[in-house]
Order: structure tokens, then C-alpha cells, then sequence
């Protein structure tokens, strides 16, 4: 059955049981990709899983039912079901099904949609990559490891107000982890793109390997106070670890430190933040939420400016505000739930060079071990083993590794003193993080005495 199709058998079913308020949300996804090690092919998969489920209000409650099975008695079977969950229900949450207003915009995806890869192609760029890997250095080793894929994923939305909406995302990728071994010492680099075409292939291979070459020969880092840099990818790891602190109702819940904070000063003038559904790195935009209300960019942070959380529909009237449109379903079984689409640092005008130019002497922090282990999502506290380099006379110097930077996320926004040009992406599916490499000042390091 296409989604039109069941649509009507469970509009039906709801009518003919008296329901007057439900939704039905469908998704499904195809997924494929090929993988290599130390030199050879070692795993491919296609796959396709998706299913649907059917919410609906019963005396002041919500109820829902799912299922993969999409023929018209399962679906049926799911109206009462639905119905006799919604009487389980504790939660004191009223339920919401979001009515289209007239004023409604759905913003158009400006991405190019990628067309579902070949498994051949897949299982030659992962080989390419192993190739690179081995041929750019002698001291390649084993542990190296590639992989290439893509996915599609198509999402519908209807209600009985009237809401019709469905959209389909897909995209690329490919990652590598060089290994490298010299006289015992093993290093490691890392690298991921959007695109598996030659020209990604070998840009991922250059930095993977010269990240791992880079590490080797890692000495101690001294105990102290440190102006430091955060890389890109360790900035945006930090930002996805911390991500939940926007989340409206982490705040209603004291799992937020941000609930008052709202248009208060809460970083350093130099930092804006953003959720964005349709950043240009971003081939999985979306323009509605999982309730069906129009995406939008919007500032979380504003020049150190607390501007907003992010609301669904149920948190937004607890807190009395409106929904910034960041519903969201891990899965189609997946009850509702907030998250960020892209959450973004705004890029600086600084390239890496000249924030270590500007830093003088401190540690350039290439590799956190362990983020959510060593992080406290409440509190912002963390402490974290690290590894890097350190930065002398505004250069980068020599690797140094296993020293612990500890501090507190909220402190450490205020602190950011610079921000980089170049931004990172990464992520999966309708969430991801992207962030510039930035200097902060006054990080604790724990190392040699």
C-alpha cells in the first residue's frame, strides 16, 4: 500500500469508531552500504524497514499503535489499539494534533536529493580508500578501515485537521580510520564527506593519514590553566553531547540549566548558534516537524543571547510558548520527542592558523575520549581525556596525548574568545551538528606534574 491508500483505511476506521481527533505517521528507509578492512572487503548490506502508526485522543489522552505489517486488517487492528492505550496513559500531557494555518509556509528543500548508489560503486570507493590508505605511507597497519553508503528515507504525515504532508530525503557517505604503526606505536586519523566521488576519496585520505603521521611520537601535556583550541570535529562532538540543553522540556524537567535564561546574555558575544532544516551541507532537509508544523531557521544563541529552547507542540503550551517546529521521531514506532534538525555554530573569519596566532601558547585539543562517560548533561560539568598538540609561538608544535581537560560547557561558551572560518559537519538522518574550531581561555588540564 502507498500512504494515500492507508491514510483512507485508517481515517476510516477512526470515523467508524467515533474518533475525532488522531494522526497517521509513516516512515520508511533503504540503506546500503559496502565496508573494508586492512586491505580488504569485509561487510555489505542493503536493507529497507519502516512501518506506521496511528495516535489518537481519547478522553483527554493519547493513545497509539504501530506496525510494520501494512495490509488492511493490520491497520484496522491499529485504531483500537491505539484506543485502548490512550485509557494506560498516566501523563497528564493534552493532546495535540497540529490544525494548518493559513499563514502556513513550507519552505522548499533547496538540496539536490542523491540518487540511490550502486553496491559495486559502493565496494570499489571503500577499496579506493583502503588503496590511498596503504599507498600513501609505509607505516599503514592493520585496524584501517573504510565505509561507503547511502540511504533514502520518505516521511508522510496526515490528520484529521485537514494536515496531508509527505517528503523524501536521501543521502551519501563515506568515512575512513587510518591506522599507522611505527615501531609499536599505533596513531590513528579519521575522515568523513558527504561524497564518495575521486576527488572526496582522496581529500579524506590525505587528512586521515596526515592526521594519524601527525600523532605520532605524542609526549606528556604539563597540569595547569590552558588558552585552548577545540578543532572543529571536537567542537561539534562537544555540541552534540551538550545538545539536549536546549531542549525545552529538559528545561520544564530541571534537566536544563537554560530554563530562566531565555534573552539573557549566556556566551561570549563572538557566539551565535542556530537550528537550521535546510543548512546547505544538509542533504536530509525537512521541511515539517513529526506534528507537521513548517521548519524554520532560528537563533538558539544571538550574539551570547539566549534567544530560544526547542518546543513541540505539548512543551511549548506547558511553557507557555510557541512551538519552534522540532518535533521529531527517531522512528516510525518512536514516540514524540524534541531535537534539533542542524544545530550550528555560527562560523567566524579566523583561519586555524591565525587562532593559533591569536592563542600565542596553549593546546590545540584534536581527540576527546569517552564525551558522554566524562560529560554531565545537567550540570554542563565535564571531564574528559584528551589528546592534541600543543601550540607555540601561535604555531602548532609537538602531539601530546592522555591528559584530561575538565571545566563546565556553560563556562566554557562564555569563554570562547575566537572562532574558526572552517566548519564541520556530521550526523545522521534528520539530525546533525556543525561547528568552526574556536579558542577558549582557562581550560583545567589534568597531565604531568
Amino acid at each position: 500500500m502507498n500512504f494515500s491508500e492507508i491514510k483512507n483505511v485508517l481515517f476510516a476506521a477512526a470515523k467508524a469508531e467515533g474518533l475525532t481527533e488522531y494522526d497517521v505517521y509513516y516512515r520508511v528507509s533503504t540503506d546500503i552500504s559496502a565496508e573494508a578492512l586492512n586491505g580488504e572487503p569485509s561487510a555489505a548490506s542493503f536493507g529497507a524497514k519502516g512501518g506506521v502508526t496511528f495516535r489518537c485522543a481519547v478522553d483527554g489522552k493519547i493513545g497509539a499503535a504501530s506496525g510494520e505489517c501494512l495490509t488492511e486488517q493490520e491497520l484496522m487492528a491499529l485504531v483500537p489499539r491505539a484506543m485502548a492505550n490512550a485509557a494506560l496513559i498516566d501523563a497528564d500531557e493534552e493532546p495535540i494534533f497540529y490544525a494548518p494555518q493559513a499563514g502556513d509556509l513550507y519552505e522548499r528543500v533547496t538540496a539536490e536529493m542523491p540518487e540511490m548508489p550502486e553496491m559495486q560503486d559502493l565496494r570499489r570507493a571503500a577499496m579506493t580508500l583502503q588503496e590511498k590508505v596503504y599507498a600513501a605511507t609505509p607505516l599503514a597497519a592493520d585496524g584501517t578501515e573504510s565505509g561507503v553508503g547511502g540511504a533514502t528515507v520518505t516521511v508522510a504525515l496526515a490528520n484529521s485537521k485537514g494536515l496531508d504532508l509527505t517528503h523524501t530525503a536521501a543521502m551519501h557517505y563515506a568515512v575512513v580510520e587510518a591506522v599507522v604503526n611505527r615501531d609499536g606505536e599505533p596513531s590513528f586519523g579519521y575522515a568523513r564527506s558527504n561524497n564518495f566521488d575521486e576527488a572526496s576519496l582522496s581529500e579524506m585520505t590525505d587528512r586521515a593519514v596526515g592526521d594519524a603521521l601527525a600523532r605520532l611520537g605524542a609526549g606528556a601535556l604539563k597540569t595547569g590553566k590552558y588558552h585552548a583550541v577545540f578543532s572543529a570535529k571536537q567542537m561539534r562532538a562537544l555540541l552534540g553531547t551538550y545538545a539536549g540543553i536546549f531542549n525545552g522540556k529538559n528545561a520544564l524537567l530541571g534537566l536544563s540549566l537554560l530554563g530562566d535564561k531565555v534573552g539573557t546574555e549566556i556566551a561570549a558575544p563572538a557566539v551565535s548558534l542556530y537550528d537550521d532544516p535546510f543548512y546547505a551541507g544538509n542533504t536530509m532537509q525537512m521541511p515539517f516537524d513529526a506534528e507537521g508544523v513548517p521548519t524554520v531557521r532560528k537563533a538558539l544563541i544571538e550574539k551570547g543571547v539566549l534567544k530560544t529552547l526547542l518546543y513541540d507542540l505539548t512543551t511549548a503550551k506547558k511553557a507557555g510558548r510557541t512551538t519552534t517546529g522540532n518535533a521529531a521521531r527517531g522512528s516510525y514506532a518512536a514516540p514524540v520527542s524534541i531535537s534539533p534538525f542542524c544545530l550550528a555554530f555560527g562560523a567566524g573569519n579566523k583561519t586555524l592558523a591565525e587562532l593559533f596566532s591569536f592563542v600565542g601558547e596553549g593546546v590545540y585539543i584534536t581527540e576527546l575520549k569517552g564525551l558522554h562517560a566524562g560529560c554531565d548533561a545537567t550540570t554542563g560539568d565535564f571531564s574528559i581525556e584528551a589528546a592534541g598538540f600543543l601550540i607555540k609561538d601561535g604555531k602548532q608544535a609537538a602531539p601530546v596525548r592522555s591528559f584530561t581537560i575538565a571545566g563546565n560547557f556553560y563556562e566554557m561558551l562564555k569563554n570562547i574568545t575566537e572562532i574558526g572560518s572552517e566548519v564541520e559537519e556530521g550526523g545522521s538522518g534528520f539530525s546533525m551538528t556543525a561547528a568552526p574550531a574556536v579558542s577558549v581561555k582557562d581550560i583545567s588540564v589534568a597531565g604531568e606534574a
